[in-house]
C-alpha cells in the first residue's frame, strides 16, 4: 500500500535526480544542444542555492527565526522544477492546451509535495513556499527558453536511451550529497557538531523511519 510517505519521497534526490539527468539525455540526443546546456545550468544553479541555504543553516545557524525558516526544501524545489519540464516534454507534440494543462498538473503534483512535507513537519511553511517559488522560477525559465528555441527531436532510442539515463544516476546514488553537506558545513566552519534542525513538533515518521534516517543522516536533515 502507498502512503503519504511514498508522495513525498518522489521529491527526493534519489529520484528527482535521476529524472533530471533523463531529460538532459532526452534533449541531448533530440539535438537540442542550447535547451540541454540551460537545463543543466539552471538546475545547478537550483540546487547550488539549496544546498547554500542548508550550509548556512548547518555550519552558522543562520536562520530567520521571526518566519521559522532554518533552510530551503530540496524536495520541494526539485518537484516544483522537474516534474513541469518532464510532462512539458512529453507532451510536446501534444496540442498546446493539453500540454499547458499537464505542466499545471506537474505544479499541482509538486505543491501537493510541498503541502505533506509541512503537514508531516519536515518543513516549514515558510520553507516550502520559498523553495516552490525557487522552483517555479527555475521551471518558467526553461519552457520559455523552450518557446523560442528549436524543440528536442524524438526517435526511437529516446526513450530508452532516457530510462538508460535515469538508471545509470540512480546507481550513482545520489542521495549521498545530502549526507556530504554536514560534513561540507563542518570543515568550513570549523564546528565539531552542525547546528541541529529544529520544528515546532517532531516529523511523524512511519514505524521504523525516524531510526533510519537518523542512521544514515547522523542529525535530522531535511532535504
Amino acid at each position: 500500500m502507498i502512503s503519504w510517505m511514498h508522495v513525498i519521497e518522489i521529491g527526493h534526490t534519489a529520484v528527482m535526480l535521476p529524472v533530471a539527468g533523463a531529460i538532459a539525455v532526452w534533449l541531448v540526443l533530440g539535438r537540442a544542444w542550447k535547451l540541454a546546456l540551460w537545463w543543466c545550468l539552471v538546475m545547478a544553479a537550483g540546487l547550488g542555492v539549496v544546498a547554500l541555504s542548508k550550509l548556512a543553516y548547518l555550519g552558522w545557524g543562520v536562520e530567520v527565526r521571526s518566519i521559522a525558516f532554518q533552510a530551503l526544501s530540496g524536495h520541494a524545489w526539485r518537484a516544483t522544477a522537474v516534474l513541469p519540464v518532464l510532462i512539458f516534454l512529453v507532451l510536446q507534440k501534444a496540442p498546446a492546451g493539453l500540454r499547458r494543462g499537464g505542466v499545471l498538473l506537474g505544479l499541482a503534483s509538486s505543491m501537493g509535495i510541498g503541502a505533506l512535507l509541512v503537514i508531516f513537519r519536515f518543513h516549514t511553511v515558510s520553507e516550502v513556499l520559498a523553495s516552490t517559488m525557487l522552483g517555479i522560477a527555475a521551471m518558467t525559465a526553461f519552457i520559455r527558453m523552450a518557446s523560442v528555441l528549436p524543440a528536442p527531436r524524438t526517435g526511437p532510442w529516446t526513450i530508452p536511451a532516457a530510462l538508460i539515463a535515469f538508471t545509470i544516476v540512480c546507481l550513482l546514488k545520489p542521495s549521498s550529497l545530502n549526507h556530504r553537506l554536514v560534513d561540507v558545513a563542518l570543515y568550513f566552519s570549523g564546528r565539531d557538531t552542525p547546528y541541529r534542525w529544529s520544528r515546532p513538533g517532531e516529523a511523524r515518521f512511519p514505524d521504523g523511519e525516524e531510526k533510519h534516517w537518523k542512521k544514515t543522516c547522523q542529525v535530522h536533515m531535511p532535504d
